[in-house]
């Protein structure tokens, strides 16, 4: 059940003075949970839930370049696309390729990807979303993925991000780890908790890495605040299919799907929008 209206509040972690070890510190964690596996209360991790999704809702996608356009330090492509590709090739099929592009590219993380995977390429240069051309060759079908990134965005460039993906691909999946309820609200004294363990993990040699952990617990502040926006600026599956509700857009040729499924027991779930192009007779 939703509890209140969408809010488009402020997150640090987006403002230009945000410093930029911080907004690291952010895309290196989301990393972090894009691969984090805890049995008994995860099957899986929720990357490689959303490679099952990915293999359920779109037909064919050894055809399919995914594009990452917010990709931040990573996230889960790495992980998506060892499972992904590993299933293809059980069933004796081509692999999916994938591209890491951001407004802020982080080259050397991607670098370091790319190197170990070669399925996985990058573009250096800046990225805006709401601008980007085709970014896959011809030759091979298009799938643009925001990955907790959607609801970065207000519903001016959201739509506008949504019409430039049913204009140049041919399909686009949003994934995000929160909806507007009460499951979800419990996933904040969790995101309170959790940098005290991955700082410890990452940035065990850093001493302002720790400063701001142990004894000024800024990161973790920092963390629960975006988290909690960020719960409260996501859409439901409604609210993103009104963005593309415009006079002049036809998607008489598409179809949209929606859902959601469970990450980590009892209460972390990721919620999913997947639009697909019909295939033409």
């Amino acid at each position: 059940m939703i509890l209140f209206p969408r809010c488009h509040l402020f997150e640090i972690g987006d403002q230009p003075w945000c410093p930029e070890w911080m907004r690291a510190y952010i895309q290196s964690y989301l990393t972090r949970v894009w691969n984090l596996h805890i049995p008994p209360f995860s099957k899986a991790p929720p990357a490689g839930i959303a490679a099952d999704l990915i293999l359920e809702h779109v037909k064919d996608p050894d055809s399919f370049t995914f594009v990452d356009l917010c990709a931040g330090a990573g996230g889960p492509t790495g992980t998506l696309e060892h499972v992904l590709n590993a299933k293809l090739r059980e069933e004796g099929r081509p692999t999916a390729r994938f591209v890491l592009t951001d407004l802020y590219p982080r080259v050397e993380e991607w670098s370091a990807i790319s190197r170990r995977q070669e399925n996985i390429s990058f573009v250096s240069e800046p990225m805006d979303a709401t601008i980007c051309e085709r970014v896959a060759p011809r030759n091979r079908k298009e799938c643009r993925i925001f990955n907790l990134c959607f609801h970065h965005f207000d519903d001016l460039l959201a739509s506008t991000i949504l019409r430039k993906a049913t204009e140049s691909a041919d399909s686009f999946i949003i994934f995000e780890f929160a909806q507007r309820n009460f499951t979800s609200l419990l996933n904040i004294p969790v995101m309170l908790l959790f940098p005290f363990w991955y700082t410890a993990c990452r940035y065990r040699y850093s001493p302002l890495h720790l400063f701001f952990t142990y004894v000024v617990p800024l990161l973790s502040l920092l963390i629960s605040f975006d988290g909690l926006v960020s719960t409260m600026r996501c859409r439901t599956p409604e609210e993103i299919r009104a963005l593309l509700d415009r006079p002049d857009l036809d998607l008489s040729d598409w179809e949209f799907k929606s859902g959601h499924r469970m990450l980590f027991e009892p209460f972390v779930h990721i919620y999913y929008y997947i639009g697909v192009k019909k295939e033409k007779l």
